[in-house]
């Protein structure tokens, strides 16, 4: 005799309810917490503080999404980090980190130990190009974060060699293929460019053997000047060449892998008059202008491909330290590096054979301060700022 609809309702909800009884009389499984998760970003932000910054730039920022971000964004933002490395003898090379504290920067030198003893050419990401004088001159790649390095394949020699002023080299990330690229550029009857193209795990050219190859450089590019000198990086991608022009910078876009005449800014009746430098300034090209004997006009280009540019600030050069050591006929400095689109950090110029010292300028005070004696540095010697790829992991 079938049972009724009834009575397979009760045996259903009896069941279920042996089940319910069942699981509540297993133990419950201890979910794991992350606590990260609970503390806010600028919780976060105070304690990732506290770690060093070579931790922070290298291994910190790479644990998450979220730590890339605040590492990236809040953090490093503020802080600027280069290269100086002695012109002669072994090319011994100190890694300077300056960070703004409470408006005032702190500055943590270090001693690199790089087996290469050659010159530094680039730096981008973690990763140093360098010459590597024992091996005929090869280029020498040398990761800051492994420790380890190894010599790329012979490019051209047209150059004459990457010590001298025809040649320039550069290392670039390609962030939409995650390439890193080598951007050799030399100077003969004409200008030429080679390129070699690495994974984003760069010790894997090992068993790769990548191969050079040539971009077309247009004819016109930079009025036949031969010596242009090396380029500053910016964002780990774009390229920029002082051509001792008054009308122009000759740019590369190392992902599109083109070539571009950058407008300097002003208008037709203010042209640039070749006293000028530029530098990376937090992802942006900085321009700094001589106008006059007591001003400089700081420009930023705020969008590559429009070339467009903007006036961030106007320097007062009509201090006595500055009067004192630049000549009103100077070109107000060589800028090394820049925090936080406050400060600026240059060289203060001395004669051949003595000890220089690095200064800092203060965008908002207009006041010129030395910086702690430990880091003086000689006349000749080589700044290498480093260029970040803001879109290196995600």
């Amino acid at each position: 005799m079938e049972p009724s609809a009834l009575q397979k309702s009760m045996n259903m909800a009896m069941s279920r309810f042996r089940e319910e009884s069942e699981e509540e009389d297993m133990p419950r499984k201890k979910k794991k917490v992350d606590w990260f998760l609970l503390l806010t970003d600028d919780i976060v932000v105070e304690i990732l503080k506290k770690l060093p910054s070579s931790v922070l730039r290298y291994r910190g920022k790479y644990v998450c999404k979220r730590w890339f971000n605040l590492i990236t964004n809040q953090i490093l933002l503020d802080h600027s980090s280069f290269i100086i490395q002695r012109s002669s003898g072994l090319h011994r090379a100190r890694h300077i980190v300056v960070r703004e504290v409470k408006q005032k920067l702190e500055f943590e030198e270090t001693y690199l130990e790089i087996p290469c003893r050659g010159r530094i050419k680039s730096w981008c990401n973690e990763f140093l190009l360098m010459v590597d004088p024992k091996r005929n001159e090869t280029l020498y790649v040398y990761d800051l974060l492994t420790k380890k390095g190894f010599n790329l394949p012979q490019c051209s020699r047209s150059c004459g060699g990457h010590y001298t002023s025809k040649c320039c080299i550069s290392l670039c990330y390609d962030g939409i293929l995650r390439l890193y690229k080598v951007i050799h550029m030399f100077m003969g009857s004409r200008i030429r460019c080679q390129i070699l193209v690495l994974l984003s795990d760069v010790v894997s050219i090992i068993s790769n053997f990548p191969k050079w190859k040539r971009i077309k450089v247009p004819s016109n590019m930079g009025e036949g000047q031969y010596y242009w000198g090396d380029p500053v990086s910016v964002q780990g991608r774009y390229l920029h060449w002082d051509v001792h022009s008054s009308d122009y910078l000759v740019s590369m876009d190392s992902v599109q892998e083109r070539f571009y005449e950058t407008r300097l800014p002003g208008s037709n009746d203010e042209r640039m008059r070749n006293q000028y430098s530029f530098v990376e300034m937090n992802g942006f090209l900085a321009l700094l202008d001589k106008v006059s004997g007591n001003k400089a006009n700081l420009w930023i280009l705020k969008d590559f491909h429009k070339m467009k540019w903007e006036k961030l600030h106007s320097l007062n050069l009509s201090c006595h330290w500055y009067l004192s050591i630049y000549p009103q006929t100077d070109i107000p400095f060589p800028i090394s590096s820049v925090v936080n689109k406050r400060h600026i950090i240059f060289k203060k110029p001395t004669r051949p054979r003595t000890v220089n010292g690095l200064l800092r300028y203060d965008l908002e005070t207009n006041v010129v301060e030395g910086v702690p004696c430990t880091m003086s540095t000689g006349y000749n010697d080589r700044y290498v700022v480093q260029s970040v790829a803001p879109d290196l992991l995600w």
